[in-house]
């Protein structure tokens, strides 16, 4: 079968190829019209564009180099889903990688991007890679776009752009929620202090009880490692214990939560009558765990497209993105466990 070509696309629009190619890469002066024009036609002759052509023509390799920390979480897969839908849409491929949480292995993978000639890299950091920012902000390079997802790292002398979601407002519109419904013995499963984002909420956690001047029992707020099923099962039962039970147990992580509403359930409990339980992310178990579980929803597949938004805006149309900062809204998913 033969391949489409811009040729094509043009003799069917009756205009020349020079408009098609440049409506088919988002060129400022083509019209919003034409542009949507071309991609229907190109959609309809299934055009695949010739990589190797354009990158020769370009100086490009249409390709973005991305790393996680891990894929094995809801969110991290939702990130990674805008991320796609969002470079596939403008003609670029994702080379995507998985640190597994080692620091050492992120700043090899980025070394690897720059010689694959990748046009941007968009890093979904571990924790831990805040302690390599030294190293991290000394191969980071000024002529290939580089966004930090999620997390925040803060340079001394460079200035990196990154998008992430307001876990503070999240977490004080839901701890807020439970007090106006009557809890008043919180307790926290946080992540580990050395996790910005696990800090920012737990702050966000002190805060909104002092605020509401409700007393904070230390013995109610535990760190967890791992972010598992088991680990949550496992700090529950350490939280239930007490001799002062919490009557909410507020965590880190959809799948912690699940853990914790399975070892209530084993000893009795019920939710949310004796302990309410929120989770953060709103992760597709939430909704198929029993009783359903109450979440803060972090806009996932939003932060990856906009992420692409942001690259794009800097090789396209030239525009400075070392100093945005955008944090997009989260919200209170209410269901069952609250």
């Amino acid at each position: 079968m033969k391949r489409t070509t811009l040729k094509d696309i043009a003799k069917a629009l009756n205009t020349t190829i020079a408009t098609v190619s440049r409506a088919l890469h988002d060129n400022p002066e083509i019209s919003d019209e034409m542009k949507n024009r071309v991609r229907e036609v190109a959609k309809l002759y299934d055009y695949k564009p010739n990589s190797t052509a354009l990158s020769l023509k370009f100086q490009k390799s249409y390709t973005f180099g991305v790393i996680f920390f891990t894929l094995n979480q809801y969110f991290t897969t939702q990130i990674l889903s805008g991320l796609l839908q969002e470079a596939t849409k403008n003609g670029y491929k994702l080379i995507v990688a998985e640190s597994n949480y080692d620091p050492k292995k992120e700043l090899e993978l980025i070394q690897e991007f720059y010689e694959l000639n990748v046009d941007g890299i968009l890093i979904l950091p571990s924790r831990k890679l805040n302690t390599k920012r030294f190293e991290l902000e000394n191969i980071i390079r000024d002529d290939v776009p580089f966004v930090i997802i999620d997390r925040t790292i803060y340079f001394e002398k460079k200035k990196i752009p990154f998008i992430t979601s307001d876990d503070y407002v999240g977490t004080r519109e839901g701890i807020s929620h439970l007090i106006k419904k009557g809890y008043k013995r919180f307790a926290q499963i946080k992540g580990l202090d050395s996790s910005s984002i696990s800090n920012i909420r737990y702050q966000a956690f002190l805060e909104t009880l002092t605020r509401h001047k409700l007393e904070i029992d230390h013995r109610k707020i535990i760190s967890c490692q791992e972010f598992t099923k088991e680990e949550g099962e496992e700090l529950a039962n350490q939280l239930m214990s007490l001799e002062d039970k919490p009557d909410v147990i507020f965590c880190i992580s959809d799948m912690v939560a699940v853990g914790v509403l399975h070892a209530l359930r084993k000893k009795g409990y019920r939710v949310p009558e004796d302990v309410a339980v929120l989770g953060f992310s709103n992760s597709n178990i939430c909704e198929v765990c029993t009783p359903q579980l109450s979440t803060i929803h972090q806009p996932g597949v939003e932060m990856g497209k906009k992420s692409i938004k942001l690259i794009l805006s800097n090789i396209k149309q030239k525009k400075d993105i070392s100093d945005v900062k955008i944090v997009m809204k989260t919200k209170l998913i209410e269901r069952e466990s609250t």
